[in-house]
């Protein structure tokens, strides 16, 4: 499985991705518009100036052509085909279905093939393959004009006066709407209809326009012959051009449907890869989680341990459990009535420590010793009046228990520790009880 920052990558290639495929179908969309205008502004009037010429041919059947281009040779040696493509991809099967037809095409033939490209698509294409390509042309105008397409018409017709190739035909995509285009090929030279008894190759042959039934013949002012040395041409350019803005319409069309599809499969997968980058990180977080946890555990594992070793190599009698603890004493003693602390004996030749007596705290004992009253044995001779004064003189006020100090102390002169404790269990708030 793919870790969270590797998917997370993914995802922002594919957004960026996503934004250019939009760019492109916002691009497409609008040139689609124009080129579709200029196809239908255009198509009636090749359609009809193609019915012109064949009711021309008509004209002249079992007689000469009325013109070179219109005349038709029965023995065909050779075979140019103008494969008409674009200059750049990102148009889903547009180039692939024209190319492929093409190539069909040219195969069902049986003849020699000149290959005359216009678009690098389709140079590249058969460049590859090692097909006979003579020419190309590239870079055609997005707008295109008559003379962006003279010179491929010229070359096409020069070798067809020459003899150099017998049957010329045109591969390209026609215009049918946004999402329909379909490759067709289309027999330029001789500008007459092409029959085939092969069902594949009539399967790629674009339909003929019908045909006028007339038989009233055309009159030419001045003459014939220069009337169609002028229109005939002409015609003959026009369904190259033709050709080529239905080709332009077919591509914009075709490429504004695959960025359009683009862009949706862009967002599908975005919201794939987020949930695979979602599951990937609660992942990485739970595999966090449980490294915490389980260092911890070995953790308290080992201090509990290090705890056993110290307390076994500690010279400890017995654990003494108080208030649920483990305490360790080195020399265990029976503990004190009550658990109340036991009085502290006093030190020869330093001060008592007065606070043992019940009722003297540590201000009081510091006004009795600044009174001169600081052993047991002063405090026990010291009248209550002397006491009164010494704590008068210190600003304090009078304890309850002030009358039994003396008598507390006398207790503690003669080191009768257990008598003191059992005297001071009878005082009632530092009195004594009647």
């Amino acid at each position: 499985m793919a870790t969270a920052r590797e998917v997370k990558k993914r995802i922002r290639s594919v957004k960026n991705i996503s934004q250019i495929t939009r760019a492109l179908e916002a691009v497409s969309a609008s040139r689609v518009r124009k080129s579709q205008a200029r196809v239908l502004a255009s198509r009636a009037f090749a359609e009809k100036a193609w019915e012109i010429l064949l009711n021309l041919q008509n004209t002249s059947s079992g007689g000469p052509a009325l013109h070179p281009l219109l005349a038709a040779r029965e023995d065909v040696k050779q075979v140019m085909l103008v494969l008409v493509t674009s200059d750049r991809g990102l148009a889903g099967a547009y180039n692939a279905n024209i190319i492929r037809v093409a190539q069909r095409f040219a195969m069902r033939l049986g003849k020699p093939v000149r290959y005359v490209t216009v678009g690098r698509k389709g140079r590249d294409t058969l460049v590859r393959m090692g097909a006979n390509v003579i020419a190309e042309f590239s870079d055609i105008s997005s707008e295109p004009r008559m003379a962006d397409i003279s010179p491929v018409a010229r070359l096409a017709i020069d070798e067809f006066l020459s003899g150099t190739v017998d049957d010329v035909f045109i591969a390209y995509t026609d215009f049918i709407n946004m999402l329909t285009q379909r490759p067709v090929v289309l027999r330029w030279l001789p500008l007459s209809p092409y029959v085939s008894d092969d069902q594949a190759v009539a399967e790629f042959i674009k339909d003929v326009p019908q045909v006028s039934d007339t038989s009233s013949a055309y009159e030419y002012e001045p003459d014939a012959t220069a009337i169609l040395e002028e229109i005939v041409p002409r015609f003959t350019e026009l369904q190259l051009y033709q050709a080529v803005l239905e080709s332009q319409a077919s591509e914009h069309a075709a490429r504004m449907v695959a960025m359009r599809n683009a862009s949706d499969n862009a967002t599908q997968l975005t919201a794939d890869l987020t949930l695979v980058y979602n599951k990937a990180r609660q992942a990485a977080i739970t595999a966090e989680i449980l490294d915490i946890v389980g260092g911890a555990n070995a953790l308290q594992t080992s201090i509990d341990a290090l705890t056993t070793e110290i307390l076994a190599a500690s010279p400890v009698a017995e654990p003494v459990v108080h208030n649920g603890f483990a305490r360790a004493e080195a020399e265990v003693s029976p503990p004190a009535a009550k658990d109340e602390p036991s009085p502290r004996k006093p030190k020869a030749g330093k001060p008592d420590d007065l606070t043992i007596i019940e009722g003297i705290g540590n201000k009081m004992s510091n006004a009795l010793k600044a009174a001169g009253i600081d052993t047991f044995a002063k405090l026990a001779q010291a009248s209550e009046a002397q006491i009164v004064a010494a704590i008068e003189a210190a600003g304090m006020r009078f304890a309850p228990s002030l009358p039994t100090w003396s008598e507390q102390a006398a207790y503690a002169q003669r080191g009768d520790w257990a008598g003191l404790e059992a005297f001071q269990k009878q005082l009632t708030s530092g009195r004594k009880t009647q």
